[in-house]
């Protein structure tokens, strides 16, 4: 059946999905003066980039589509639904979508009471015509949209902040509205005048390369080898090269980047002979640094110098000793006797290292004593009156360090959050617990947020994981020699065969490991995935093994997808587990009936955001031990409703608290997490599902192991798993330049 019908979109499910052009998008249908025909019915409309005509499709936007139409049958929350599809032959845009003027009066607190609502009424009652009428200040036009109060106020705001030329320019380039409102905050009338002068500009606001690039050659004129394009490739390299997480690039490896940006070299443009002069003009655009280190963007640099001056300040700092020698050892004699333990020579080198340095690294594989160390270390700092504020970067880590220190201990996030400039001074001290995830952008606000008075330990182990974000800072510290570091390498938590191996993988040797499952620590071979012969697929074996002893296992993974992947994995237990439990369920307005939202009762949970009103943390382990069969009204000290329990989690803390709506988005499936969230946390049994794949290397094989108490049994590609652990560390290869600027300073 082909139809003609006019729409205004609503939402884009793919921009250019094959990237040849064209928009898949849903829409209401409309009349010709912009109405809702039907309040509940939308169409799906399938639009080749030759039927746009290479006009950008955005919400709010007014199109005339014909073609021909389908049903289409999709699944949501286990719920069929029709949807009506137009293969679209002919599409006219009958009206811009004004999501820029829309947007611009509901962020700006001049027009204070308007908000999207009305912005878009105004929009759809006059067009581009409304620049017009609120150039003219013609208030009595709006009125017949608006209140004569808000007509008013909204002429009044104009004349002092609006900007009809800049916003009409946006939307005549097809500007996508984040972008758009990114640029018109920072450059605000300025936009037009600046982007025309160097369009590259908009690399810095996040926009990609392909769209910057089209607009600069399209739109602007700009040649493939004017300096302009050139500077503004290499920063896009540079950009590229921070999301890769070095922090600095030689320039011999910048070109192989800027190859990607480029492209191959041509006949008529040998752009990398043109790089040379780019480099040295970066340095007056301030969009990248050359020196010493190689190639740095301007931020990444400005943040590790900052991270280095704070070391050297704390560093050369001249003082008096906490307290005299003999006290430190009279101190760790009492906290001997009191914990009925004794110190190794190492930790009590370890606590008078700390003790004397105001920055000082404490270093050591699992189960070394790290935390011993700190709770003798803080019996020091309290007899010479020096506060301790104990952080860590993950919410299960900074749990660990609060139960075993006994003392108070917050996540950096929350405490960079909350903490305020000026408040530490001399007579305070910050440990930073498992310090070799902390990346260089969180290291600069911490070091910004406690200015030069406070000292300043880290504590971790630059075997176990680096960063997810950009940067190193334990693993470079540890290469300047002025650095006091204090490493501990005697096992003393635990010992055996998963000592022994672990011991055996932080050092780059593969250990020899049985396939027995009843072993301390095995190897389980088998095929990756599923076969026609005999020998079991990875998933199944996972599978297999985790039922045994399901309550006290925890399956570890090296990355969230694939086939070993956590999200994979999770599907596969639940639906063995627990596909035949009460489902929790939400409802969903829209289709007007309940909908699963992906959890069933007795499924493992986890937290993925910090929940801080909720007592919850990004990295919170539960189980749903309760689901009612209708959803229960929770209300506040005053009896006032204030949510809807949907299910009961019994949650890792001994706490018992409810599923609400709002908490469905940082919820997923916990049979299966990955190692970078247990970091920090330990389990009687671990199973490790192993294939060979870019992320897997010595550190995840390392720190996976050493979560284990009582057993750990690896599952999968044995050969692959072994090349991991006698290879480099990743974070070997990771380009940064915080040593090299301290070392600087310490000249």
């Amino acid at each position: 059946m082909t139809v003609e019908q006019n729409l205004r979109v609503a939402s884009i499910r793919s921009q250019n999905p094959r990237g040849f052009g064209g928009c898949i998008f849903s829409a209401k249908p409309i009349d010709d003066q912009g109405r809702v025909q039907d309040a509940t019915g939308y169409f799906v409309v399938k639009a080749s980039g030759a039927a746009l005509g290479g006009s950008r499709v955005e919400p709010g936007q007014w199109w005339k589509v014909a073609g021909e139409t389908s049903k289409r049958l999709l699944e949501v929350n286990g719920y069929q639904v029709a949807e009506t599809q137009i293969d679209a032959s002919s599409a006219v845009l009958l009206r811009p979508s004004g999501e820029h003027i829309i947007a611009f009066m509901a962020d700006s607190p001049a027009f204070e009471g308007i908000g999207q609502v009305k912005a878009r009424k105004l929009w759809e009652a006059f067009g581009e015509t409304l620049y017009n009428h609120l150039d003219a200040r013609n208030a009595a036009e709006l009125a017949k949209v608006l209140t004569q109060d808000s007509a008013a106020q909204v002429v009044a705001a104009w004349a002092q902040h609006g900007d009809s030329r800049t916003l009409q320019w946006l939307q005549a380039q097809g500007f996508d509205l984040a972008l758009g409102r990114k640029v018109l905050q920072f450059f605000g009338s300025d936009t037009a005048e600046k982007l025309e002068e160097d369009p590259y500009r908009l690399l810095s606001f996040c926009a990609t390369w392909r769209q910057t690039d089209a607009l600069a050659r399209t739109h602007f004129g700009v040649a493939v080898d004017d300096p302009r394009r050139l500077q503004g490739a290499i920063e896009e390299a540079c950009y590229r090269v921070f999301a890769a997480g070095h922090t600095s690039v030689l320039s011999s490896k910048l070109m192989d980047v800027l190859q990607g940006v480029l492209g191959a070299q041509t006949k008529t443009f040998r752009w990398r002979s043109l790089i040379p002069t780019a480099l040295s003009q970066g340095l007056s655009n301030g969009s990248f640094v050359v020196g010493l280190h190689g190639v740095q963007p301007l931020g990444a640099m400005v943040m590790e110098r900052q991270v280095a001056q704070a070391v050297a300040d704390r560093l050369t700092a001249t003082g008096p000793a906490l307290l005299p020698t003999d006290d430190v050892d009279e101190l760790l004699l009492h906290y001997e006797k009191a914990e009925g333990i004794e110190l190794n020579p190492q930790q009590w080198e370890a606590v008078h290292l700390a003790a004397a340095s105001s920055f000082a690294l404490i270093t050591g594989g699992a189960g070394v004593g790290k935390t011993t160390v700190l709770k003798a270390l803080y019996d020091v700092y309290d007899s010479a009156g020096i506060s301790v504020t104990q952080l860590a970067l993950a919410g299960r880590a900074t749990k660990r360090m609060q139960e075993a220190t006994g003392r108070p201990a917050s996540t950096i996030a929350s405490f960079l959050r909350t903490a305020a400039e000026g408040t530490f001074d001399e007579r305070s001290v910050v440990v930073v617990d498992e310090a070799s995830m902390v990346d260089i952008i969180t290291m600069s606000r911490m070091c910004e947020v406690l200015g030069p008075a406070p000292r300043l330990l880290l504590v971790g182990d630059p075997a176990q994981l680096m960063p997810v974000g950009p940067g190193l800072v334990l693993h470079a510290l540890t290469a300047v020699p002025q650095v006091p570091v204090a490493q501990l390498t005697v096992v003393k938590r635990y010992g055996g065969a998963i000592a022994a191996a672990a011991t055996s993988i932080r050092e780059g040797r593969w250990p020899a490991l049985s396939p027995d499952p009843e072993a301390a620590i095995g190897f389980i071979p088998c095929g990756v995935h599923p076969s026609a012969g005999a020998e079991a697929s990875l998933p199944e074996t996972v599978l297999r093994l985790y039922r045994q002893d399901p309550v006290n296992t925890q399956v570890l993974c090296a990355r969230r997808n694939g086939v070993d992947g956590a999200k994979g994995l999770n599907a596969l237990c639940q639906s063995a587990l627990t596909a035949e439990a009460k489902a929790v369920q939400v409802w969903d307005e829209r289709h007007e009936a309940f909908a699963r939202v992906g959890l069933h009762l007795g499924d493992p949970v986890l937290c993925t955001r910090n929940l801080w009103d909720r007592g919850l943390q990004n990295g919170s382990l539960g189980v749903v031990v309760q689901v009612d069969d209708e959803p229960r009204m929770l209300t506040n000290e005053d009896g006032e409703a204030t949510s809807v329990a949907l299910a009961w989690v019994d949650w890792d803390d001994g706490v018992r608290r409810p599923i609400v709506q709002d908490m469905l988005d940082d919820l997923e499936l916990g049979y299966a997490i990955t190692v970078h969230k247990a970091q920090g946390s330990q389990w009687p049994r671990v199973i490790v599902p192993l294939t060979g794949h870019r992320l897997l290397d010595r550190t995840l094989v390392y720190t996976a192991v050493t979560r284990a108490q009582r057993q750990v049994l690896l599952v999968g590609d044995e050969v692959a798993a072994k090349a991991a652990v006698e290879g480099l560390p990743r974070a070997q290869s990771r380009q940064v330049s915080l040593d090299l600027h301290l070392a600087d300073l310490l000249r």
